[in-house]
C-alpha cells in the first residue's frame, strides 16, 4: 500500500485541492441555500468516491489493502448520489448525511493510516480521519445548528482536511522522488 500511495501522490493532492476549494466557496458564500450546498457538496462526494475507489483498485492490483479505500468510495459516492436525487431535502437529513458520510469516511481514512509507514504522512492522515469522525459526531450532536453553521462547519472542515490531505501527498511524493521508482522494495527516506 505505501508504494501504491506514494507512486499516486497526486491523487491525494487532488482531493486536497478539491476539498480547499469547496472549502473556500463554502466560506464565502455561507447564505447559500441548502440545495446549492447540497448540489456542491455531491459533486465533491462523488469525485472524492472516484479517487478512493481507484486507488483501492489500483492497491488491489498490487495486493495490497484496498477494503479501506474501496469501503471510503463506495460510501462517498452513494452520499453523493442521495445528495444530488435530493437536493431540497431539509436541513436535519443534510446534517445526518454529512454526518454519517464524515464518520464512516474517518474511519477508513484511520484504518489507511494505521496501515502506512510514519515517513509518508502518517499522522496527517490520521489527523484527518480523526478530524472528519469528530465533524461527523459534532454534526449528529447538534443537528439544529443552522445553514450558516452547516456552511461554515463544512468549510471549516474541508479547508483543514484539504490542508492535511496535501501535506500526505507532499510527502509520499518526497518519499517516491527520494526512492527513485521503489526499486529497493521499501522506502526508506525520511522527511
Amino acid at each position: 500500500m505505501n508504494r501504491v500511495l506514494a507512486r499516486n501522490w497526486w491523487a491525494l493532492a487532488l482531493r486536497g485541492a478539491a476539498a480547499i476549494l469547496l472549502g473556500v466557496l463554502a466560506l464565502l458564500m455561507p447564505g447559500v441555500t441548502v440545495a446549492t450546498l447540497a448540489l456542491t457538496f455531491s459533486a465533491y462526494l462523488l469525485l472524492d468516491g472516484v479517487f478512493a475507489i481507484l486507488a483501492g483498485l489500483r492497491a488491489s492490483r498490487h495486493h495490497e489493502r484496498s477494503l479501506p479505500f474501496i469501503l471510503e468510495g463506495a460510501v462517498s459516492l452513494i452520499a453523493g448520489i442521495v445528495a444530488a436525487l435530493w437536493p431540497a431535502a431539509s436541513l436535519f437529513a443534510l446534517v445526518f448525511l454529512i454526518a454519517a458520510w464524515s464518520v464512516v469516511t474517518g474511519l477508513a481514512e484511520v484504518m489507511s493510516a494505521w496501515r502506512m509507514e510514519r515517513t509518508h504522512g502518517k499522522w496527517a492522515w490520521g489527523v484527518a480521519g480523526a478530524l472528519s469522525i469528530l465533524f461527523g459526531l459534532s454534526m449528529w450532536i447538534l443537528p439544529a445548528l443552522g445553514l450558516l453553521a452547516l456552511a461554515w462547519g463544512v468549510a471549516a472542515y474541508l479547508i483543514a482536511f484539504g490542508l492535511l490531505a496535501l501535506v500526505t501527498a507532499v510527502r509520499l511524493r518526497h518519499c517516491h522522488r527520494g526512492n527513485g521508482a521503489l526499486g529497493n522494495g521499501g522506502m526508506t527516506a525520511t522527511v
